[in-house]
């Protein structure tokens, strides 16, 4: 099984989709060596799209590799940007971002 010496994640984009729906999304990066930032892979993209004027929030994992899924530490990581980016729909709905 692959593993990633360093991982981090990347800064949260915003915008609306082809539908006029509001979406958040960050992603997940890792790579092998910390002089070799060109490495950096992209292991998993999280995304929230609001639907009914944030009546309805979908959130959506994808992961790039088998390896990836499998990674505990990766999906640890997965779920805190998940709440990072519920957190950030939450400003957004009351306004403050």
């Amino acid at each position: 099984m692959k593993n990633w010496a360093y991982t981090t994640q990347g800064s949260v984009k915003t915008g609306i989709t082809g539908e006029g729906l509001p979406f958040f999304e960050s992603s997940i990066l890792g790579w092998q060596d910390d002089n070799r930032f060109s490495e950096c892979e992209k292991l998993v993209v999280i995304s929230a799209v609001l639907y009914d004027d944030g009546a309805e929030c979908v959130l959506k994992n994808i992961y790039t590799s088998e390896e990836a899924i499998a990674n505990p530490k990766i999906r640890m990581q997965s779920e805190e940007v998940e709440q990072q980016l519920l957190n950030e729909v939450q400003l957004w709905l009351n306004g403050s971002i």
